[in-house]
């Protein structure tokens, strides 16, 4: 990461940063994000880190605050549209770091700059990437005094699949405030009444810069292939769909979003190696979930589920850990140590026992790959392949977690294992209660 840099406009100085991947690219890319988040408080949030590691690997990687956002002056009084003096941000951050052939990659609002600035220079962006941009004609200017005021929970409106994350929360809101007061925040989104719709919409129309549209259409506010308005307006764009649930960038599935915008710039799906780190490893199975399943129906057993899976992240949140995926009929999660792990597993049980579910708990410890929201390697399998050791009730741990822990804690031994798919045995034990 480059120091802080400033680039000159008629209305600030403009805060920007150069990132240089860890894998040489051939391709300056541009990230202009939305929203009051400065552009360094996307180097403390791990998924934020690695969509700019993903993005940096295509290239040199450009980030900045826009006038009146984080490092970057607030802009003088002027009769400037918002959206007109973010253009004017971008370009004078483009001119001062000498990129060339540019790839924009904007995030919601931040469309419409990437949208005026290609007008301006409609031979000088290789690609455009939009991912989420909104109806220009809608912009609820209330909804925004609601978020910035506090009154509207943005986490889940923005980025549900972090929503139960407290430090994800944390880190949301601490950026989030550390980017714009209130005040500054409410002068920072372009205004329909400045007449920013109908000059975007213009703009979007006579853009033939190469264009790609990522939407997540799981999210409520994510427009159909029918109803979205962009690829009405912009004869180049295609459309994408990606997985996910997030209308923020940095929520989970970021590697698919990493990935999609790879190939569009560069014709292959490409991925920043997977982060390694050691946690332990806590996955759970309803016992007899399926006679349970058949006994209730669907409907019954489906808010048994939900209960189950709300409990589950409460318990494992209290411990500093969290639930990477629900399985069906269990959960798999991480937390930062064996001892969190355990003490998560008892918390668990009891909440579940009277809520009148039976589960088993297996727990590991050990090196892992993280991907975005998911992750991976051998050391998730182990303790899934645990699972048809244990009973009702049966807290199971593998050695490397019992050691972790202490043989203060009572525990008798389940004997040694090969599991499939696992090179060779492993002993398991089971944890006594006390």
């Amino acid at each position: 990461m480059g120091e802080v840099r400033y680039a000159r406009t008629p209305h600030a100085h403009v805060a920007y940063r150069i990132v240089n991947g860890s894998v040489r690219g051939t391709r300056d890319v541009v990230l202009l994000t939305s929203g009051t988040l400065p552009m360094d408080a996307m180097f403390e949030d791990p998924l934020a880190l690695r969509l700019v590691e993903g993005l940096a690997a295509l290239g040199r990687l450009v980030v900045f605050d826009r006038s009146g956002i984080g490092l970057s002056d607030s802009p003088r009084e002027s009769n400037t549209p918002t959206v007109t003096r973010w253009a004017d941000d971008l370009e004078a951050v483009l001119r001062a770091t000498e990129v060339i052939d540019p790839v924009l990659v904007c995030s919601r609002l931040a469309a419409g700059a990437g949208l005026v600035y290609c007008v301006r220079h409609p031979d000088t962006v290789s690609a455009l990437v939009l991912f989420e941009p909104p109806s220009w004609r809608m912009n609820d200017l209330d909804v925004l005094r609601q978020q910035i005021e506090g009154e509207v929970d943005s986490v889940a409106l923005w980025c549900p699949s972090r929503a139960d994350d407290p430090g994800f929360r944390e880190w949301f809101t601490r950026a989030g405030q550390r980017g714009a007061s209130p005040g500054r925040a409410a002068l920072a989104y372009p205004d329909v009444s400045e007449g920013a719709g109908a000059v975007i919409e213009d703009a979007a129309s006579q853009v033939r810069t190469p264009t790609v549209v990522l939407r997540r259409p799981a999210h409520p506010l994510s427009p159909s292939r029918a109803e979205d308005e962009t690829l009405a307006l912009m004869p180049v764009a295609v459309r994408v769909d990606l997985p996910g649930e997030d209308m923020f960038p940095f929520g989970g599935e970021v590697d698919a979003l990493i990935a999609e915008i790879a190939r569009f710039v560069t014709g292959e799906h490409r991925l920043p190696a997977p982060e390694r780190e050691l946690a332990a490893v806590l996955y759970t199975d309803i016992v007899s979930s399926t006679a349970r399943a058949s006994a209730l129906g669907d409907a019954r057993w489906k808010r048994v589920l939900d209960r189950h899976d709300e409990i589950s992240r409460s318990c494992i949140g209290r411990r500093g850990g969290r639930v990477i995926k629900g399985l069906g009929d269990g959960i798999l999660a991480t937390l930062p140590s064996a001892t969190n792990a355990l003490y998560a597993a008892r918390d668990l049980r009891a909440a579940l026992q009277e809520a009148d579910l039976d589960i088993r708990v297996c727990i590991h410890v050990g090196d892992i790959d993280r991907r975005g929201n998911d992750i991976s390697g051998i050391n998730v399998h182990i303790p899934a392949r645990m699972k048809d050791l244990a009973g009702p009730g049966d807290i199971l741990v593998s050695s490397t977690a019992l050691a972790a822990i202490g043989e203060s804690v009572p525990f008798e031994p389940r004997g040694e294992h090969a599991f499939k798919g696992v090179q060779g045995t492993w002993s398991v034990y089971s944890i006594i209660d006390a």
